[in-house]
């Protein structure tokens, strides 16, 4: 299907957000806005509905709220241009065909689709059918669709290069998201979709998708976001930027400038992933309950919020990790 839309994707460091629940477990669809202004404001991208943002835990009603909420508080702040990169993975091929047209109606520019994972047992040694799944999609979807591979969240089923190579030859696939930790992985990608032969067919659309027109490449953690770049990436998408976006915008603009041969901001980027190496882990550690902790207690209470079950609480735990451990890091960014 041909696509287009004016919220164009940049490069650099976008912020998977967390869906804050309430205490009668519903979403608090405001703080959702608030979140997505801040996190514009500190110069990142927006994602919702991903694996931090529980969208297996909405109701398809909910989903659409999400995304008509944060595109109203973002229209209302001043950010109407601004993309929102929205998951729309679903059980099924149909299905997730139907939450994709769902979620560009109400205001989704982007996709990221997840490999589904419930039938991993019958499927995941039928790499044919997977990619079938991935180009059902593409082939219809009204907006373009990024791929998420992510096994821990797929029961397993990781997408190698030459399987990722084939999709980003799909003219409706505009990027990959590597949840899986694999530089190398996300670097033969880079290969190719840099290459004069592929820009050459696909450079055209991704002109009117993407700012730089470069087909996207994002490890899933910023704890790698400068070898990353290295091994030309294109950005990251992390979810502890939820708790320290203007930290990782530093670290990207400095690792950029590093490449490009500036030694001092070479040297400050080193030291800027020393401690988002740091940080990135201990968010891990904590989940995604820990992290909505870390925004409830550095931030703002109830931006975080809940989560929902079968997630359990937070535990003291973890919140006095997230404290203790997370609070000079939150004296860097609020210095920034």
């Amino acid at each position: 299907m041909t696509v287009s839309t004016s919220k164009v994707w940049p490069n650099g460091v976008s912020v998977p957000l967390v869906t804050p629940f309430k205490a009668d477990d519903s979403v608090d669809y405001d703080a959702i806005g608030r979140q997505a202004v801040r996190l514009v404001q500190a110069k990142v991208g927006v994602v919702l509905l991903g694996t931090n943002g529980e969208a297996s835990h909405l109701s398809p009603s909910e989903r659409k709220q999400v995304v008509v909420s944060a595109r109203k508080a973002l229209d209302a702040a001043g950010f109407p241009n601004e993309p929102l990169l929205v998951g729309t993975g679903g059980g099924s091929a149909a299905t997730t065909i139907e939450i994709t047209k769902e979620a560009a109606a109400a205001g989704a520019t982007h996709a990221i689709v997840i490999t589904p994972g419930y039938f991993s047992f019958a499927m995941g040694r039928d790499r044919q059918a997977i990619l079938g799944f991935f180009k059902q999609v593409m082939d219809v979807s009204p907006i373009p669709v990024m791929i998420y591979n992510f096994p821990g969240a797929a029961a397993g089923i990781d997408l190698n290069s030459d399987e990722l190579v084939e999709l980003a030859n799909h003219p409706n696939c505009f990027g990959a998201k590597l949840t899986c930790a694999m530089i190398g992985k996300g670097q033969r990608l880079a290969a190719h979709v840099q290459s004069p032969a592929y820009l050459a067919e696909h450079g055209q659309f991704l002109s009117g998708i993407t700012e730089t027109g470069q087909f996207q490449v994002l490890p899933g953690f910023s704890e790698s976001l400068l070898p990353a770049l290295l091994a030309k990436h294109t950005g990251c998408i992390t979810g502890t930027g939820n708790v320290f976006p203007k930290t990782m915008r530093r670290l990207y603009e400095q690792s950029v400038a590093g490449l490009k041969g500036d030694s001092v901001a070479l040297a400050e980027a080193l030291e800027l992933q020393d401690r988002v190496a740091r940080s990135d882990f201990i968010i891990v550690k904590a989940g995604i309950q820990g992290t909505k902790h870390a925004l409830d207690h550095f931030v703002a209470p109830g931006l975080g919020g809940a989560a929902r079950s079968p997630l359990g609480p937070c535990s003291d735990a973890v919140k006095k990790m997230v404290e203790d451990e997370l609070a000079e890091d939150w004296a860097f960014e609020q210095s920034l």
